[in-house]
């Protein structure tokens, strides 16, 4: 967090700046045809070796970065209730650790369960794509006006109600979709934790 707030424009401009380059940098060296996965662009040798180890402290610090506001919203929402049945009240170091190692495993779990990246794209857009973008405002816009939920009182509601008709409907869609996407790559290329 910033001492002076008021850099944090200053600060983010310079990021997106040098991120905005480097990518436009590397789209320019990868040439007319990159491969699909562009890591491949690198010859073999230690610049290859230099690139990997990059590529591993940037997921490392990303996860790092990331897990620490998943883990602090859990811990606000569910776990330190649930913590406090196990004895790790007032233990917040342990409980911490606890929580972070959770979500590693858990991380680690989901990420060699769906080793296809797509799809673990897809999955994660179809269970949250839908309800953020159609099915949460729908439901804010009735739960502000004050109209059940299920129920078309007059004919302003009729849109909203259809809005969240067809974002359930979509939302169901897409996590059918995915999954058996998944499914589809699970036989084709082994089962969940199967080396290769």
């Amino acid at each position: 967090e910033f001492k002076v707030r008021d850099d944090a424009p200053k600060s983010l401009a310079i990021s997106l700046a040098t991120f905005g380059s480097v990518y436009t940098l590397v789209c320019i060296l990868a040439g007319p045809n990159p491969p699909s996965f562009l890591f491949d662009a690198i010859s073999p040798g230690i610049g290859r070796k230099v690139a990997g180890f990059l590529l591993w402290v940037h997921v490392a610090v990303s996860f790092a970065i990331n897990s620490q506001a998943l883990c602090s919203s859990l811990d606000r929402l569910c776990f330190y209730r649930v913590s406090s049945m196990i004895g790790l009240h007032n233990k917040h170091k342990t409980r911490w650790a606890v929580l972070t190692m959770l979500v590693a495993m858990s991380s680690y779990f989901i990420a060699n369960a769906v080793p296809f990246f797509k799809d673990l794209v897809a999955l994660i857009g179809a269970l949250t794509s839908v309800p953020l973008t159609l099915l949460l405002p729908a439901i804010f816009h009735r739960k502000i006006i004050r109209a059940p939920l299920f129920t078309i009182a007059s004919r302003y509601d009729i849109l909203p109600y259809l809005l969240i008709v067809f974002s359930l409907v979509f939302l169901i869609c897409g996590i059918v979709g995915s999954l058996s996407s998944i499914e589809i790559d699970w036989a084709g290329h082994g089962p969940p934790f199967s080396c290769h």
